[in-house]
């Protein structure tokens, strides 16, 4: 099968995702981290195959579903991806979901063009 061809589906990214802890280390609070993973969570869980499509790309580089995926909650100001390491980096400053969801949308288009550390 090519992988173009690959469905995703919000379970298979989900079950993959390594989310975060949060400990004396952390650069968000345990709130700021919990309200971003759910955020995520629910992207996630309500996109369609072609934005999770996007979704891979931007967070890994490619439309392959790699075997882990690494969420962390940072200080910035827009979703950023470190495709090395397959993680993805969500700002903690985001209070409601439509803000959210409006900047990690911006950024999965952006990926095959550039944007943060893609």
């Amino acid at each position: 099968m090519k992988t173009r061809d690959t469905v995703y589906t919000p379970l298979m990214i989900l079950e993959r995702i390594i989310w975060p802890t949060h400990d004396e280390d952390s650069e968000a609070s345990l709130e700021d981290t919990c309200r971003l993973t759910g955020f995520l969570r629910t992207f996630i869980g309500n996109s369609s195959y072609n934005i999770l499509r996007f979704l891979m790309k931007f967070w890994t580089g490619w439309d392959v579903l790699p075997r882990s995926l690494d969420v962390e909650v940072v200080d910035g100001n827009l979703p950023k991806s470190s495709t090395c390491y397959q993680t993805l980096k969500l700002p903690s400053h985001y209070k409601d979901y439509a803000a959210f969801e409006r900047d990690i949308l911006a950024a999965i288009w952006s990926s095959d063009y550039g944007f943060g550390m893609v």
